[in-house]
């Protein structure tokens, strides 16, 4: 078992085993970075931005960058998977384009060379030093995510659990992400009232509805920045007509202020 962090561009590279998975903290987040999580073991579930997976031994989940989820621990089982975390511009668009469109979970049981490559992982880590692996676990990383990207149509899919409310709300808040949404707008939208879709919302998710829109505004500002936008022109952008409420919120996502160093 091993945890190892190469650079920024590439945060996790794992192969983690919890022996008493519901005595661990597991918190509901996002994060700039994309994750391919193959599962080994355990009884857990996966909430991915409202669709719910029950995966088996050798299933992959398929986890976009800026994309809210969270594990649930099911049972007693000892949990175990390897994490592969990097940031999607690390390939082409095209590569990622194919390799984050549904289905997010592919059954890879059956697929040698995806398991060989994993296991790679475990035989480097190893024999090998910090600077010597972290060569050999991004090339791993770079085989696994451009052989997914080819071969994924022609693997079996796992379909996770969805529900209305939640998916439309979603889908709802995905599409309308630069203008000003709130619990009542989304509730006019679903015909339903502001308090029922709020009460549901958290219940399933975890999460109240304006952290959540928060979350992935602040997320899809951060990406904007990053590609040459003004944090002024990004609060704009998403809707923040307060800049003080995008500063606060970005300094306390990011640990540091809008196109700053930290601190």
């Amino acid at each position: 078992m091993f945890y190892f962090s190469p650079s920024e561009k590439i945060p996790e590279i794992s192969h983690k085993r919890m022996e008493h998975p519901r005595k661990e903290v597991y918190f509901n987040h996002i994060h700039r970075h994309a994750e391919l999580l193959l599962f080994l073991g355990g009884e857990a579930a996966y909430n991915v931005d409202g669709h719910l997976y029950t995966p088996s031994p050798y299933d992959l989940l398929l986890i976009p960058a800026d994309t809210y989820h969270y594990l649930i621990p099911e049972g007693e089982v000892p949990y175990e998977n390897y994490v592969l975390g990097f940031d999607p511009d690390l390939f082409p668009r095209d590569v990622i384009g194919r390799l984050f469109s549904p289905p997010y979970l592919l059954r890879i049981g059956d697929d040698g060379v995806l398991r060989d490559l994993f296991s790679r992982l475990d035989l480097y880590r190893d024999m090998t030093e910090d600077g010597d692996f972290a060569r050999l676990s991004r090339a791993i990383l770079e085989e696994i995510v451009i052989y997914l990207s080819h071969r994924k149509e022609k693997m079996e899919s796992g379909g996770g659990r969805r529900d209305a409310i939640i998916e439309e709300t979603v889908r709802y808040v995905e599409e309308h992400i630069e203008e000003p949404l709130d619990a009542r707008r989304i509730a006019a939208h679903l015909h339903l009232s502001p308090s029922y879709v709020q009460n549901v919302f958290s219940t399933r998710m975890h999460i109240g509805i304006k952290a959540y829109i928060g979350q992935k505004k602040i997320y899809a500002a951060h990406r904007r920045m990053a590609a040459g936008l003004s944090p002024g022109e990004a609060a704009a952008a998403y809707g923040f007509s307060d800049y003080s409420v995008f500063y606060r919120l970005y300094r306390r996502t990011f640990g540091k202020s809008p196109g700053g160093r930290g601190g």
